[in-house]
């Protein structure tokens, strides 16, 4: 399912001890949180919510604007933003610097791998795999959108018209996760890879919920009863990060076609605890979650 408008979001101090045989441990990277607004603008925050703040130019209400921003990944260690520009060119940002360079045309919807090395990223209805640099862009999967690595960066998983396919990073024959009569897109791994996330429209109503289930098959539980798509878990697995639709009001809805608005919540791994993330000053849809790891790494 595309919600692309769900609207009708060191300095490194060594200080020498005497007598002391280690170094301190390198503290890890903040973990933050991705969003476009569904206007054409992109953010970042702090995973608890706080430290707000807009990463690319303000657009106008025109997705012909060519600065038009949507579709953010950060990469693992949270310090590059890869975005969608345009509709066509793929971005990416460091976070400290500001400073902003183009790595491909013609392609959307990019992704890091968990070292960072490499973006996987749909073009046309394929999905292709390039360098975090932009070099050796190449077709993997003739057919696919939505594509997320596993968490040893050895396997991809996607979405194909309604069903949830994986295959090897560097190509070759596909296996089918899940293929029902329900349309099951937005699959994700969970960080120990147990586990898989998506949405689908199973649950009867006009929209979609998001689901788990064993990463090798098995019992599909829901997680959600309101209209929830694009889960991603945080890095330590402790939350489930989403797009959900509200009332104007604030309210969860069931049915899409209730006039409605994005946010971003998030909620524990069971579903419980089911709470808003953005505030209502603003509109949020596709998170993305990075920081974590030790930034030594």
């Amino acid at each position: 399912m595309c919600c692309t408008r769900i609207l009708p979001v060191l300095v490194a101090a060594s200080v020498a001890l005497t007598g002391c045989a280690e170094d301190s441990p390198p503290a890890p990277a903040p973990v933050i949180v991705s969003f476009d607004d569904g206007w054409g603008q992109i953010f970042v925050a702090n995973v608890d919510g706080s430290g707000l703040r807009q990463i690319t130019p303000t657009v106008a209400d025109d997705m012909s604007d060519g600065r038009y921003g949507n579709y953010a990944a950060l990469s693992p260690d949270g310090a590059q933003l890869a975005y969608t520009r345009g509709g066509r060119f793929i971005d990416v940002v460091d976070l400290e610097s500001g400073e902003v360079r183009t790595v491909h045309e013609g392609g959307s919807q990019p992704v890091f791998s968990p070292d960072g090395s490499t973006i996987a990223f749909t073009s046309g209805d394929r999905i292709s795999l390039m360098n975090a640099d932009g070099s050796d862009a190449h077709v993997v999967a003739p057919e696919g959108s939505g594509v997320r690595f596993s968490p040893d960066g050895s396997r991809i998983i996607f979405n194909v018209n309604g069903y949830i396919v994986e295959m090897p990073a560097t190509g070759g024959e596909s296996k089918v996760l899940l293929r029902d009569q329900f349309w099951n897109s937005d699959p994700a791994y969970s960080p120990d890879g147990s586990t898989l996330v998506f949405s689908s429209n199973r649950g009867g109503n006009n929209g979609s919920e998001i689901y788990s289930m064993p990463a090798g098959g098995g019992e599909i539980i829901r997680l959600t009863d309101t209209y929830a798509v694009h889960p991603q878990f945080t890095p330590d697995g402790s939350r489930i990060l989403y797009t959900r639709a509200t009332t104007l009001s604030g309210e969860p809805v069931v049915d899409i076609s209730t006039p409605n608005r994005a946010e971003l919540a998030s909620m524990n791994p069971d579903g419980s605890d089911q709470k808003r993330f953005t505030p209502r000053s603003i509109t949020a849809q596709y998170p993305s979650v990075g920081g974590g790891s030790d930034i030594s790494e």
